[in-house]
């Protein structure tokens, strides 16, 4: 099953007892499924506040101090905005958000071991993530949560420094637990693997040509696949991820521009709600392309996607 969400359009899937749940034809049925983490509460934070001059930039990436409800909880989804201190979304073209990810103490990345796992996060585009059915990131009482993130004063210089905070709105599950729900992992998939994350369009393709790069990773086992959304920079076109086993694509998220003709001002970025099989030992492969007519630097190729690793 593929169902994309734009913006805020998001898929609903709900289980009724121990009904199969089957929505579209190509998805695999929800069977022997837990009833799930009970009521799901919704809670916003802010980190900040950061000043930035016109043209100037903030980053940081602390191990600790990040928001997060207390006690634990399953994770249930996220929304990310940039915001003034009256809580007014602040337009894109004046501050970007290159990049903000959520980072815990509690577990290592599977994809690069050694490192924090990261498990929600958004850019430009604003992608809400959205874990549904009876699935959650499970969230101990003492896990430490950080980040890294990347802000943008976009204003001509001149003009007055921008005070602004990161808003995150949290959905959430404080009945979750492991024998209720089915526990998630995050992948964090990039086109890099486990270096800096950005690279260089070179733009010398000539008009309506593009730039591919591709990474891709092996299965360790059985599982299902639940939702995953992409990551890119201006000049990016769509990330395809793709059973590169049997050839089947499991979602293509395609970006839209304010200005489609030039590449500038990311919209939105469909995410996919899924449910479809992850295989023991078949490569799963992330291809982003970009706009190669001219060069783009330090561009982005990530999806974020959710696996439950278990068998119905």
């Amino acid at each position: 099953m593929r169902v994309s969400a734009n913006g805020r359009r998001l898929a609903v899937l709900g289980l009724l007892g121990a009904a199969v749940l089957l929505v579209g034809t190509a998805c695999e049925p929800l069977v022997n499924a837990p009833p799930g983490g009970g009521d799901t509460l919704t809670q916003t934070f802010r980190y900040g506040p950061f000043t930035i001059a016109a043209g100037g930039e903030v980053m940081g990436s602390p191990a600790s101090g990040f928001p997060r409800p207390t006690g634990s909880f399953g994770l249930k989804g996220a929304r990310f905005d940039v915001v003034n201190s009256n809580g007014t979304p602040v337009p894109v073209d004046k501050v970007h958000l290159h990049h903000i990810v959520l980072t815990t103490s509690a577990h290592t990345d599977v994809l690069c071991p050694g490192r924090r796992e990261r498990f929600i996060g958004a850019g430009m585009e604003r992608t809400p993530i959205s874990i549904w059915g009876p699935y959650a990131y499970l969230v101990g009482a003492n896990d430490q949560w950080g980040a890294i993130y990347h802000l943008m004063n976009m204003t001509p210089p001149g003009t007055p420094a921008k005070t602004v905070y990161i808003q995150y709105t949290l959905d959430y599950q404080p009945g979750a637990n492991a024998t209720n729900s089915r526990p998630v992992q995050p992948l964090f998939q990039d086109v890099t693997g486990c270096g800096g994350s950005t690279f260089d369009v070179p733009g010398n393709g000539g008009p309506g040509s593009f730039y591919y790069r591709s990474r891709s990773w092996t299965a360790a086992r059985d599982g299902m696949v639940v939702f995953t959304g992409a990551h890119l920079h201006e000049g990016g076109i769509s990330n395809t991820l793709r059973d590169d086993t049997t050839g089947t694509n499991l979602c293509k998220s395609v970006v839209e521009y304010e200005h489609p003709d030039e590449f500038m001002h990311i919209m939105s970025i469909n995410a996919c709600v899924l449910h479809e099989k992850v295989i023991a030992g078949h490569s799963y492969k992330l291809t982003t392309k970009y706009d190669n007519a001219q060069p783009w630097q330090a561009v982005m190729g990530i999806n974020l996607t959710y696996v439950w690793w278990g068998a119905q």
